[in-house]
């Protein structure tokens, strides 16, 4: 505690520091762009660019490749307008300009169904809309200063997403995301288009998704995220989507960024590869400063956490028509501890991971609306854990350990025609190859036993075609189909998908989505030992049903009231063949079992969103959602699952203050509330009789702890200087350090059931200057 108060005191020291500086120059900033068709994506030539609120009016027009430029513009917050014969008109509302980098935007306009008589600067759109346009529930897109803005998410897209409706986590430590009573590991992530291991640090596939993201929020563009009933192109997804996209690199200037801060220190480099080209280069790393700062105050006793990645984009235009870009996002950690002595046992852990994956995209124009993307990538991430525990008196041992390598090479091609400003159909194919070699073993007084070692290759092919169709400018529907072969298990499943927007009214929005969605597990889960065979690789893909109906209302002027209610039936679910364990794969945790796919679920919920937009210098954020998540077991009785927390509160919110013209400081605060995590009591006779500490099948996750509560906050102050911006920012995950419940463990030498708590006040600092 006397260490975190020490970084907070600092930080606030450079707060006061700056807060009382000010520079007289009158600082402006370009700001450019591309605008494109929103099914397309191809450029626009002629729109209109208008910058809102200015005196004398600035704007310009797009060149032939859709670029606009606007120099000189003064600091600040500032909307621009988008107007173009033939398409809705379009405002981006409040992007912040600074004085050391320049804005890069990229704009989407929709087609209009008739030609427009006159330019009218008016937008009822939400700046929440999914990037993917096909999508009509579940969906919305997030910026990169959203990441930024929200308190405790450490610019990371999966900590800003706790505050969404129907999203939130179980363990203070990880980066788990739990949608709708979903096990985290049923979330899809996509980066620039295909599918990617868990982007984190301290990931293990199957086990644990990470601590910290390697998702850099300096690489980041608009991306989105899906909560259910997601169309046609996602597939090998249960709970949710991640979909997320780098942006380019600055083409025109050389631009940088360093931070330093609690979680690591990074340099950002961007600019052309020369003034010639419009090719650019974008590239970040970032190391570890948690090992840098314990040698100036102790952070822990035991081994540090370490790691260390590097993300990276090239984006070459080849022609007007054709654009090649390559990306690629590396980490690695390492969290080996010492041997600790506690309660009469020795303990010893040892764990390094690599997580890794890259790619390129080709994307041509065929004709005027036909597109071709053309994707290839390779990604992997392979992990060690071991872990030993010894009863100093009696010598009796225990331990585990866990080698895992998993690899992909995806080859994608997907075909986007727009047959008319009414209809656009989108088609494609995915093939994987997945190479595995993966060896678990458990350890008891010195025998040894083999859980799973498999090493080999295995296929998935995935194929979707959609199309959506805008029957009048109120009502649209978007329908399509995505099938699904994986050899390990020889299977072939077709997943219909159906979703329907219609707007009664300027304010008023109603909207419903169908799709069923299937996910494999991971490897090693399919390859477990039972005897000499692997009877787990004759399951079926997991299957879930889901069901959404929605209601926008646009209460205010710029934000919006929202309900969703949806259910979600879930079929040949993976649970323990043996009917007096009641356990099953929707719990989210590896099964040293042999398994069924005749588990059952459900998951049913009331979801309430009421946001106000960032504007006038503030905004605000609440969601609710009420709900229940149970699973049938093989002994035919239904349990809840261990995510069925039953209520999720969230409620973020902040304001901006302007400082001397030039600088801001920002104030922002979170409130997350839950109903608190599940528990299975002990065999109370088998206690009595053996002393074995063995649950109560029976009652699997009857216990729910108390509530889970938790405040952040956070401050930063943005300093504007001739071309260089400084930026320093605190952020206070659980401010007030209260004890939520992590879980409850037997102490075998006190004979006690005890609580364990999770992670107290935590802070973290972080400076960054852009030049």
């Amino acid at each position: 505690m006397q260490a975190n108060q020490k970084l907070i005191i600092v930080l606030i020291l450079f707060f006061l520091a700056f807060i009382s500086t000010h520079a007289q120059e009158n600082l402006t900033q370009t700001i450019k762009g591309k605008v494109v068709d929103n099914q397309t994506k191809q450029p626009l030539l002629g729109v209109n660019v208008l910058l809102l609120n200015s005196d004398p009016k600035v704007g310009t027009t797009t060149d032939e490749n859709g670029n606009f430029r606007l120099e000189g513009i003064s600091i600040g917050r500032i909307s621009l307008a988008f107007t173009y014969l033939g398409y809705e008109d379009f405002v981006v509302s409040e992007i912040l300009v600074g004085s050391a980098k320049e804005i890069d935007l990229a704009i989407n306009l929709v087609e209009a169904f008739g030609l427009l008589d006159e330019v009218v600067i008016t937008s009822k759109k939400d700046p929440r809309n999914p990037n993917n346009t096909i999508a009509t529930v579940s969906a919305r897109s997030f910026s990169v200063e959203e990441t930024k803005r929200f308190p405790a998410s450490i610019s990371d897209p999966g900590r800003m997403a706790l505050s969404f409706a129907g999203v939130t986590n179980s363990d203070d430590e990880t980066n788990e995301i739990i949608i709708r009573g979903n096990a985290p590991n049923q979330l899809l992530w996509r980066i620039e288009g295909l599918e990617v291991p868990e982007p984190n640090h301290f990931s293990e596939e199957g086990y644990s998704p990470g601590a910290i993201s390697m998702l850099n929020n300096n690489m980041l563009g608009r991306s989105d995220f899906f909560t259910g009933a997601f169309p046609a192109n996602y597939g090998n997804a249960l709970s949710g989507v991640f979909d997320i996209n780098l942006r380019n690199g600055n083409a025109d200037k050389q631009e940088y960024a360093f931070q330093f801060g609690v979680l690591g220190a990074d340099l950002t480099a961007e600019g052309p590869f020369n003034k010639n080209s419009k090719s650019s280069y974008l590239i970040n790393y970032r190391y570890s400063t948690l090992s840098l700062l314990n040698n100036i105050i102790e952070i822990s006793e035991d081994g540090i956490p370490t790691y260390q990645d590097v993300s990276f984009k090239i984006n070459i235009p080849l022609s007007k028509k054709t654009n090649l870009s390559i990306w690629g996002i590396g980490g690695i950690s390492e969290d080996n501890k010492d041997e600790v002595e506690e309660d009469g046992f020795l303990e010893n852990e040892t764990f390094e991971s690599k997580t890794y994956m890259s790619g390129l995209t080709l994307s041509h124009f065929l004709n005027k609306g036909e597109k071709l993307d053309a994707r290839v990538s390779f990604s992997g991430n392979e992990s060690d854990f071991e872990f030993a525990k010894k009863e100093i008196q009696t010598n009796e041992n225990e331990g585990d350990s866990d080698f895992l390598r998993n690899n992909a090479l995806r080859i994608s091609l997907e075909y986007t025609k727009k047959l008319s400003p009414k209809t656009t159909i989108k088609s494609g194919a995915t093939l994987s190859s997945l190479q595995y070699d993966v060896t678990t073993k458990e350890l008891i007084n010195s025998n040894s036993n083999t859980v799973v070692a498999e090493n080999g290759n295995a296929t998935m092919f995935q194929t979707f075609a959609l199309a959506k169709h805008r029957f009048t400018k109120e009502f649209s529907t978007s329908f399509g189909l995505h099938a699904t072969s994986f050899s390990v298990n020889k299977i072939f499943v077709i997943e219909p998908r159906l979703g329907f927007e219609y707007k009664a009214h300027p304010k008023h929005t109603l909207s419903a989505g169908f799709g069923i969605h299937s996910r494999r597990m991971p490897l090693n889960q399919y390859f477990v030992k039972v005897g000499n065979n692997t009877p787990n690789t004759n399951l079926d893909l997991m299957k879930a049903t889901h069901y959404v109906l929605g209601y926008d209302w646009r209460l205010i002027k710029k934000g919006h009231l929202k309900l969703e209610i949806y259910y979600q039936n879930l079929t040949d679910l993976a649970v323990v063949k043996n009917p007096l364990i009641t356990d099953s794969y929707v719990n989210g945790l590896f099964l040293n079992n042999q398994l069924s796919d005749s588990g059952k679920g459900r998951n049913y919920g009331l979801e309430i969103t009421f946001e106000k937009f960032f504007a006038n210098q503030y905004y605000f954020l609440t969601t609710t959602s009420i709900y229940d998540s149970q699973y049938k077991a093989s002994d035919n009785n239904w349990y809840n699952s261990n995510y069925n927390y039953n209520y999720v509160f969230n409620l973020v919110g902040g304001k901006e203050f302007t400082i001397k013209k030039k600088n801001i400081l920002g104030l922002n605060g979170k409130i997350i509330h839950n109903g608190g995590k599940r528990g299975t009591p002990l065999d109370a006779n088998i206690f009595n009789q053996t002393g074995e500490t063995i649950i109560n099948q029976s009652l699997r996750n009857e216990i729910q702890f108390d509530s889970y509560v938790r405040l952040d906050i956070s401050a930063s102050y943005r300093v504007n200087r001739p071309k260089v911006s400084h930026i320093f920012s605190l952020d206070i995950q659980n401010t007030t350090n209260q004890d939520n419940v992590d879980g409850q463990f037997f102490n075998q030498k006190t004979g006690e059931l005890l609580t364990s708590t999770q992670l107290g006040i935590v802070p973290f600092v972080n400076y960054k200057i852009e030049f």
